[in-house]
């Protein structure tokens, strides 16, 4: 079997889905080196070689860990993720119940579509961690019971409070689209076309003022160079030809999970507590 009639076998639906993973997915976190700037940690060439330097490390460090201990990195890179697609989803709530609205959203997606499609998701997994499976599958239906109780809560404010029926609509909606999706295209409609395209306009919006449109465009240009670049030499080192299904997954999903960890220290690590910072201050 060549690459192309390797590829053939994942479908259409999937391929259309990890192409969109692939193009918008790992390159994620393209406005990061403009939020640095924005921040004030990039304020010259010096200090933009440090910050790729530990950016590149804490993704390298997440790669080797994963390697060492698949079954832990997996669990945790799908509980983070759920908080970090749920943090950008949070229109309504604050306090508890920001959580259970950032909660219901991101929790659907991961494990609305894990539950949805146990068999397919299965194998994915198992090409992740190559190992038993049982205990990810543990922690999904751990997450899934916190998950009920979250959209329960927004089900529940929506019935008092109009603006939370938005909420639960797109709750819904997605709920479908997960439901009747392949499992890739499904998480690719809601990486791409609802948490990244939202995740893009607020940075954007935040940053528009104090970097240049000039830097926002070089610095995303760059990142996404860098992930795109990244993933081929991967491939290429490390795909079997004959069957690239399970590389293409690992490469895609372990990449993404190594730029969601520095990329979440930076947005909603240092940024949010910069922000909360100069809110504080009087001189805000």
């Amino acid at each position: 079997m060549d690459l192309v009639s390797g590829l053939v076998e994942l479908g259409i639906l999937n391929l259309i889905g990890l192409a969109g993973i692939v193009m918008i997915g790992l390159p994620h976190g393209a406005y990061d080196g403009a939020v640095a700037i924005h921040l004030g940690i990039i304020k010259r060439f010096s200090s933009f070689v440090k910050f790729m330097i530990i950016y590149v490390a804490l993704a390298a460090l997440v790669v080797a860990i994963w390697m060492i201990a698949p079954i832990i990195s997996l669990i945790i890179f799908l509980t983070i993720s759920m908080l970090h697609f749920g943090a950008g989803d949070i229109k309504n709530g604050q306090g508890v119940l920001g959580f259970s609205e950032a909660l219901a959203h991101g929790g659907l997606a991961i494990v609305g579509i894990s539950q949805f499609h146990r068999s397919e998701v299965d194998e994915i997994f198992s090409y992740l961690i190559n190992s038993d499976t049982t205990y990810v599958w543990l922690a999904i239906d751990i997450l899934t019971v916190a998950t009920i109780f979250a959209i329960i809560t927004c089900v529940l404010q929506a019935l008092n409070n109009s603006k939370w029926s938005v909420t639960v609509l797109e709750l819904l909606l997605l709920g479908i689209v997960y439901a009747v999706a392949p499992p890739l295209l499904g998480f690719a409609i809601y990486f791409c076309c609802v948490h990244s395209a939202r995740h893009f306009r607020k940075i954007y919006a935040s940053i528009k003022q104090s970097v240049s449109t000039t830097s926002i465009r070089n610095q995303a240009i760059l990142f996404t160079s860098i992930s795109w670049i990244a993933a081929g030499i991967a491939f290429w080192m490390f795909a079997d030809f004959a069957n690239p299904g399970p590389t293409i997954m690992r490469i895609t999903f372990i990449g993404l999970a190594a730029l969601t960890v520095p990329h979440m220290l930076l947005i909603d690590g240092i940024s949010k507590s910069k922000t909360m910072l100069a809110k504080l201050s009087p001189d805000y």
